[in-house]
Order: C-alpha cells, then sequence, then structure tokens
C-alpha cells in the first residue's frame, strides 16, 4: 500500500467557472469546470490514480480489490463513506437542502448529505446562504418555497478566504457566485432543489425542484453554531476545523519537513489547498502541487511530507468520540 494521488472527474454544471482552472490547473472538457470531484468513488463521477502499480485504476477498483485500505472494519460490501470536491461558483448555485441518512435511506436507497464547506477564494462581498435568518411554520416555509421569496428568511453571510461552515442534513443552503470552496461530504448525490432562479437546463426547460421533498426535511429554526468534538491533533499547530460522525476535517501548515504514520481505523485524504510540497516515501517521491489530492490507504507505512503548503487531512473519525 502507498500514497495514491488522484485524478479528479470533472463537471461542467451551468453555473460554473474557470477559477479551478485558474488557481489549480484543473480543466475538464465541458465549457467551465463548475465541480472537481477529487476523491471519489460515487457512480456519478470517479476519480482515478495517477501514481504506482494502481494507475488508470478508479479508487473504486482499488477499494474493491483492498478494502482495508479504508479501516480495518470495512468490508468489500460497504459504501465509500465520503466524497471531496471543489467547487467554483461563477453564479448563484440553487437554494436547496439534503435529507438525513434515515429519509435518503427510505427513499432513494442513498446516504443522506452532511457536508462542510472551506472557503478557498471569495471575491468581495460574496455570501454564502446559512440556514435560516429566524424561526418558521411549516406552512409559510412552502409558501415561500412556492412562490421564490425564499431568500428573504435566509441567513445570509458573506464570507471570506479560510472560513468553514458545517452544513447538517435539513439546514437550507447554496454558495452565491464568486465564492470558490473545497467540499467534503457524505459519499450522496441527493439534493432537494427549492430555487434556481429562473434558470433553464441544457434541454431549455426549467430545473425541476423538489419543494415538497424539501420541506418535509427541512429544520424550521436557525442554526445553533457548535464547536467540533474535539479530536486528538498530532501537532499542536493543526486545527480542526469539523468532526461529526461521517468525518473529520483538520487544517495542518506545512513549512518544515513533518512525518506521517499509518493509520489502520481509517483512511486519510490529504488535499492541498494552497501552496506545494513533496511526498517521500522509501520507494517514491510525489510533488504535490496546489490542488493535488492524495489518497493515503489505512495502516500506510510512513512517509514524510514537506514544503511549504497548507493540507486539509480527512478522515472518518473512531465513533468513540461521539458516543
Amino acid at each position: 500500500m502507498y500514497p495514491m494521488k488522484l485524478a479528479p472527474a470533472y463537471k461542467d454544471y451551468l453555473w460554473g467557472g474557470h477559477e479551478l482552472e485558474r488557481l489549480f490547473g484543473k480543466a475538464g472538457d465541458g465549457d467551465c469546470t463548475a465541480e472537481s470531484w477529487e476523491l471519489s468513488c460515487h457512480p456519478d463521477g470517479k476519480s482515478t490514480v495517477r501514481n504506482g502499480a494502481f494507475k488508470g485504476k478508479t479508487l473504486e477498483e482499488v477499494l474493491d480489490q483492498f478494502p482495508e485500505y479504508v479501516s480495518h472494519k470495512f468490508q468489500p460490501e460497504d459504501k465509500f463513506p465520503i466524497l471531496i470536491k471543489f467547487i467554483d461558483a461563477k453564479e448563484n448555485l440553487s437554494i436547496q437542502v439534503h435529507p438525513s441518512d434515515e429519509t435518503a435511506k427510505s427513499e432513494l436507497g442513498e446516504q443522506g448529505k452532511a457536508e462542510m464547506w472551506y472557503v478557498l477564494a471569495a471575491k468581495p462581498h460574496a455570501f454564502l446562504y446559512y440556514g435560516l435568518n429566524r424561526e418558521v411554520s411549516k406552512e409559510e416555509l412552502e409558501q415561500k418555497m412556492q412562490d421564490g421569496s425564499i431568500p428573504q428568511i435566509l441567513n445570509k453571510v458573506e464570507v471570506n478566504e479560510g472560513d468553514c461552515f458545517f452544513i447538517h442534513p435539513g439546514t437550507i443552503h447554496a454558495i452565491g457566485a464568486g465564492v470558490v470552496i473545497a467540499e467534503i461530504q457524505q459519499n450522496s448525490n441527493t439534493t432537494y432543489r427549492i430555487y434556481d432562479y429562473g434558470r433553464v437546463g441544457a434541454d431549455g426547460k426549467p430545473r425541476q425542484l423538489h419543494v415538497e421533498k424539501a420541506v418535509d426535511v427541512t429544520k424550521l429554526i436557525p442554526i445553533t453554531e457548535s464547536s467540533p468534538i474535539p479530536l486528538p491533533l498530532s501537532c499542536p499547530q493543526d486545527e480542526l476545523l469539523a468532526s461529526c460522525p461521517y468525518f473529520a476535517v483538520i487544517r495542518q501548515q506545512i513549512t518544515s519537513p513533518r512525518q506521517y504514520n499509518g493509520d489502520a481505523g481509517s483512511f486519510h485524504a490529504l488535499m492541498c489547498v494552497e501552496g506545494q510540497g513533496v511526498l517521500q516515501t522509501v520507494s517514491e517521491t510525489l510533488t504535490i502541487p496546489s490542488g493535488a489530492t492524495v489518497f493515503v490507504p489505512a495502516d500506510s507505512s510512513a512517509f514524510t511530507i514537506s514544503g511549504n503548503l497548507t493540507l486539509l487531512d480527512v478522515f472518518v473519525p473512531d465513533p468513540a468520540f461521539f458516543g
């Protein structure tokens, strides 16, 4: 087992732009690069290994053959737990909400979708919609979804580089124009679209809305901010950005060589969101440019990263931390 540099799957949704190409050199075959699915085993877009013995295979193919690379507890029939993306919103994304595990599994056979946003870049006065700005009744919520006035009751937050937001299932949200983010989420593509600014899709028709389903899963009160549940940090300078039963995210600033040791409990995905560095194993040297994502199998052999870079270390935490 060895650290695997990944090639993403690209999405050219109509609201996307060219910031991922400008920032990271990421460009698909479409007119824009709205999303770059960096670490994905989802059927809608799978990442591919760039280096070593598995070069050219999808990550899913590798993990089907070696499920222990995910965790010592992971079984071949289990679903890979997370999906990691870069997102470039040249225009406003649709206002939407995601269901919980219970709802998604009963209706669609999928997981729910908890997610975290880490802001990589933002134009002046760019914003997100992040939950409600006041408590509402189910009847009022449905009415505002139906008549298109839903932005009136949403919490509008101006954002800057380095801001971080955790979006629980049931929280109405949307990324505004001029924002580039890294998104860490459950491995699900289940989205209930509430409002889409009257846009039409490639077929010339308005994109589908899911008002009835959205009303059933939306939380009717504003978000109550809370700190991540503490997890052990290997370096005092590291910062825990998010922790939940599905994933944890730690921001690491690398300015001198740092050794990483294998973790039997979980794989780690290392996203380089700024700067560049070098990953050195006993047998291989990998360059890590800004925008690269590396999959580190569970219980991997030790390796070193050097350079001047900022990493998001993403993994699945021990369930014991969450009772």
